[in-house]
């Protein structure tokens, strides 16, 4: 950690970090009391983060084990307004912040018909929310759905305070992504984060040493004269956050990202020549080198490059020897990594798994009890929920659920909360009255009705793979 003098204030430069899941959505930065001291900042003071841009946000005491170590930790909100990735560098500095006399926000992607009272509502919902020109807001709006706003007009300019007597305007015309967002373009961008991605820790932490090393700091390795790992292998069962991982990567290593299905390209062949499919499949690697750094993500990589002994065509071999030429490469390749997928590891070939293609396997289990409430916590966080609902005894009601399980109980939670309003809901109406939507709490018996539903579902999906696997078993006897 380090400070200078920029124009009389000081500024303190500090390494970022992901935000703790209870931090999301608060717009609050985690700094230690060195830091605050030095800033001569108090707990709520509003604090400016310069990264490529410049934000705001509300300085919070760092968590004890964060002391010392010259770090703050933002959101995924805050990483956007400001630039910042993780483990780069971020600039603070106290500021003052000015009452907003007037503010106008801007949906993205969504168009709203606004009126007086939804933007009472979301001017409510940012009560001393400190906000500069260009910010992106998220507001909750109901059960589970998120609405994200620019800020388009401010008055006065710089860092402003959303006051209860400012008069807040929500523009109808809504901004698209591309007028916002233009980076996302390419990485199949969701915008999940690895805050969006719960119980996998570990998992995280490897694949950041394995990817964001070589894509940002290439000249460590030339240094030690070794080639960076380029490619990873996620295998496990359905719905345990193998593809959510692999896009939360693309959005935090800012890569070009590219994806490919293995199972819709297989099915295509049937349409095209094989020759056809393997000029394909090279376009895709010497785009990713071009536009390097990417990440090419193939999902059910299992079915282009299954075991050679059991394919009994000619062309389907020639397309497996294509990929494994391509990720061996007949050159080094670029800052070009390649994430691989597959729920059935026993079915995939082993060349791939030689150094230089496949170089770490990443086993994805099912959630474990923390885990699953760590994820439980990540679905339900903007979620209106009653008092009596236990995060934690979610978690131990749901045994042998997987993270899009979880999800899903949530949904079905969510739907059944919203089911007991429906009766004072005006259907033919474009407009939800706001004070109703504020009304709608998800309790204990919705969960409960989700859990049995999703239940359900496991033991269905069970039995499929149990008779899936005895077929499998007497064709192997044959």
């Amino acid at each position: 950690m380090r400070d200078q003098n920029n124009k009389g204030n000081i500024d303190v430069i500090l390494l970022v970090q992901k935000a703790k899941k209870i931090d999301i959505g608060r717009n609050i930065a985690r700094i230690d009391q060195e830091t605050m001291d030095k800033l001569n900042i108090q707990t709520g003071d509003v604090i400016a983060l310069s990264g490529k841009k410049e934000s705001v946000g509300i300085a919070w005491p760092s968590y004890p084990q964060d002391s010392g170590l010259g770090i703050i930790r933002i959101d995924s909100r805050l990483k956007k307004n400001t630039g910042a990735s993780i483990d780069e560098t971020i600039q603070i500095r106290k500021v003052n912040a000015h009452p907003a006399q007037n503010i106008v926000l801007a949906p993205i992607s969504v168009k709203i018909k606004s009126n007086p009272r939804f933007e009472t509502f979301v001017k409510r919902k940012l009560n001393n929310y400190p906000v500069t020109l260009d910010d992106l807001i998220l507001i909750s709006i109901g059960i589970s759905r998120e609405i994200t706003f620019k800020v388009i007009s401010i008055r006065p300019s710089g860092v402003c305070m959303i006051k209860p007597e400012t008069t807040l305007h929500i523009s109808e015309t809504a901004l698209h992504i591309s007028e916002h967002i233009a980076e996302d373009e390419g990485r199949g961008a969701d915008n999940v984060k690895y805050e969006d991605v719960g119980g996998l820790h570990k998992e995280i932490k490897e694949i950041r040493e394995i990817i964001d090393l070589p894509l940002k700091h290439p000249s460590l390795f030339n240094k030690l004269g070794i080639t960076p790992q380029r490619g990873i292998l996620l295998s496990g069962p359905p719905g345990c956050g193998k593809t959510l991982l692999a896009r939360a990567v693309a959005n935090e290593s800012e890569a070009y990202f590219i994806s490919i299905n293995g199972s819709e390209i297989m099915s295509k062949f049937y349409g095209e020549s094989e020759k056809k499919l393997r000029k394909k499949l090279r376009k895709i690697f010497v785009d990713a080198e071009k536009k390097s750094p990417s990440i090419i993500f193939i999902d059910e990589i299992d079915a282009i490059a299954p075991k050679r002994e059991s394919i009994t065509g000619g062309a389907e071999r020639r397309v497996v020897a294509q990929l494994l030429t391509l990720m061996n490469g007949f050159k080094r390749r670029g800052r070009v990594i390649v994430i691989g997928l597959t729920n059935k590891l026993e079915l995939l070939e082993a060349a791939l798994l030689s150094p230089g293609r496949f170089d770490r396997i990443i086993e994805i289990k099912l959630p474990i009890e923390k885990s699953r409430e760590e994820i439980f916590g990540i679905h339900t966080r903007d979620m209106p929920l009653e008092i009596s609902v236990s995060i934690q005894e979610l978690a131990k009601s749901t045994q042998n659920f997987s993270g899009a399980d979880i999800s899903a109980v949530c949904k079905e939670a969510a739907m059944s909360a919203m089911n007991r309003l429906l009766l004072e809901i005006d259907l033919d109406s474009e407009d939800i009255d706001s004070e109703l939507l504020e009304q709608i709490e998800v309790n204990v018996n919705d969960f409960n009705q989700g859990i049995r539903k999703i239940s359900r579902n496991i033991k269905i999906r069970e039995k499929l793979i149990g008779k899936n696997k005895i077929k499998d078993n007497n064709n192997s006897k044959v």
